[in-house]
């Protein structure tokens, strides 16, 4: 799947076909970060800055602009049968993301 095609994959995006996965609620115990907020963000594609590819064809890592400060990260699988799996969620600081390009 191409880059191009996950933004539009994710502009059709029904909230009823988003799906979390065990790892996401264990790790949203410990970080600043809630299936509703997440949910929130995949409907917005204007704050979509980045999209990489991840650890396998139908895995990637979004990431969204929360503020001047902090990303919101996600990891997520694309199953077009089942649709769309969070993995997991993190904020991150953009000043240490701006260090890390120069």
């Amino acid at each position: 799947m191409e880059l191009k095609e996950i933004k539009g994959f994710l502009e059709k995006l029904n909230q009823d076909s988003i799906i979390f996965d065990s790892h996401f609620y264990k790790r949203s115990e410990e970080r600043p970060v809630n299936e509703s907020m997440i949910r929130s963000f995949l409907s917005q594609i204007d704050k979509l800055e980045r999209i990489e590819q991840g650890k396998g064809k139908d895995r990637f890592k979004l990431w969204f602009k929360m503020s001047r400060k902090y990303s919101l990260v996600l990891i997520i699988e694309i199953e077009l049968s089942k649709g769309l799996k969070v993995i997991s969620a993190w904020n991150a600081d953009r000043k240490w993301q701006d260090q890390l390009k120069q």
